[in-house]
């Protein structure tokens, strides 16, 4: 029996990292081929080599810091820094040839890679019911961060430069860290806190599914550079369009169909859903009315690691079930994220100027139509009017045009990016938009009640 509790500590470890990676691999994911797997699962055994070396180099310098700090210093910081390194390190090398949704993949599968290492060298140094509690927790959380690093590191590869070009790969860097933290320290603190462990579970799926949506409407990266874009130039063309269509289409009064907040749920998944909620509240019964009968049948198991493995990581796996790709990402853009306000923008210098509109702004730039054709890459100024305010003679470079003399009933249009961030307009930009996506939100799940 030993023997077997023995070998079941490691074999718990294989087949969470298995299920992990094959139900992302199988749900959304049919691009590259088995050699980019290959590759991803050997960079997560370099990373986990380099991660546990870095553990122990640095464990004894913060041995006297309180615990938080000893999950972030000696764990989070270690583990999430050589996965990017790792993942920087291949993408760099495939970033003309991949896809949003390759470096997600790819991600993905070198932590699944990084956490079943991971779980299988310290199942021999843990409980079994211990080592079970890190391997189920521990894998979803490295494999949602490597899709999440793996997808903001290739983003970061594939954008044009400048105006904080990795401020979104630090920011989602920074982010996970903590995340990753919390967990550690919960997880070295035991108790009461390992049961919030599934709520940072289920915030970074929430992330890396609002991140699988974006990866899988951007086009090739190829076929960008064919059009000499980049990812972040496409995403703030696409916005302009997305936005510009919603406009037409409510100013010409069409009929909008409905647009439901959840996708339609196959038969089998409701199933798997149903029957993974009904554990908890089955297993529940023991706890509540026979208590003893656990240690009996789960040997040296403690009420919070029965309550942790078989009521709340259940209902986990079923929220997993039931949420993978359910929320439709047509509501929230056509419903929520509809064009917040007017962006009237004068193109030029003062006396020559082009009146223009634009529906949204970035950091980076903005999309614009245009009648007159500007000169690529040469510095001018605009004026934006929101909401009430002027903001004048701010300097913007054109980047990319679209213009097309044979269609006469094509809209022209170009990119302009800023040489310096006008965080001034940002600002009030954005604290404009948010009251509005607030009303926009009250207003979409009010017509829903209804």
């Amino acid at each position: 029996m030993e023997n077997w509790i023995f070998l079941g500590k490691p074999i718990s470890a294989i087949l969470a990292a298995w299920f992990y990676w094959d139900f992302y691999r199988k749900t959304y994911y049919s691009g590259q081929g088995s050699t980019f797997t290959t590759f991803a699962f050997f960079y997560g055994m370099i990373a986990t080599g380099i991660a546990l070396a870095w553990e122990v180099g640095v464990f004894d310098l913060f041995e006297n810091y309180s615990a938080f700090s000893r999950a972030m210093l000696t764990g989070a910081i270690p583990e999430e820094t050589s996965k990017a390194i790792l993942i920087f390190i291949f993408l760099r090398q495939v970033k003309n040839s991949s896809n949003l949704a390759d470096g997600l993949y790819f991600g993905l599968t070198l932590g699944a890679s990084f956490g079943c290492i991971e779980n299988v060298f310290y199942s021999f140094k843990l409980d079994f019911w211990q080592g079970l509690l890190r391997s189920g927790t521990s894998l979803p959380l490295h494999t949602f961060s490597g899709g999440i690093l793996g997808f903001f590191i290739l983003k970061f590869l594939q954008s044009r430069k400048g105006n904080f070009s990795a401020l979104d790969l630090i920011s989602a860097f920074s982010f996970l860290v903590i995340l990753h933290g919390f967990y550690n320290f919960l997880l070295i603190q035991g108790g009461l806190g390992t049961v919030y462990i599934p709520l940072i579970l289920g915030l970074s799926f929430l992330t890396l599914e609002l991140l699988v949506v974006q990866a899988e409407v951007t086009l090739p990266f190829e076929l960008l550079q064919a059009e000499n874009l980049y990812v972040d130039d496409y995403s703030m063309i696409r916005r302009f369009s997305r936005y510009d269509s919603w406009l037409r289409a409510a100013q010409s009064k069409e009929n909008v169909k409905e647009i439901p907040l959840l996708r339609d749920l196959s038969t089998i998944r409701s199933f798997l859903s149903v029957l993974l909620f009904g554990v908890p509240i089955f297993c529940l019964n023991f706890y509540l009315f026979v208590p003893e009968w656990i240690p009996y049948y789960l040997a040296n198991i403690s009420s919070l690691e029965f309550i942790t493995l078989f009521m709340e990581y259940p209902a986990w796996l079923g929220f997993l079930f039931l949420l993978r790709g359910m929320i439709n990402p047509s509501f929230f853009r056509e419903r929520i994220l509809k064009i917040p306000l007017f962006l009237s923008v004068n193109l030029g210098p003062q006396g020559d100027e082009e009146p223009s509109l634009a529906y949204s702004l970035s950091r980076k730039g903005f999309y614009s139509p245009v009648i007159r054709e500007p000169e690529l890459n040469k510095e001018t100024t605009v004026s934006f009017y929101i909401a009430g305010r002027n903001f004048e003679k701010i300097p913007v470079v054109p980047v990319w045009k679209n213009f097309r003399p044979e269609d006469p009933n094509h809209e022209s249009g170009a990119l302009y990016r800023f040489p310096k961030i006008p965080w001034g307009l940002l600002a009030w930009r954005w604290s404009i938009r948010i009251k509005q996506q607030y009303r926009n939100t009250i207003d979409a799940f009010s017509r829903t009640k209804t």
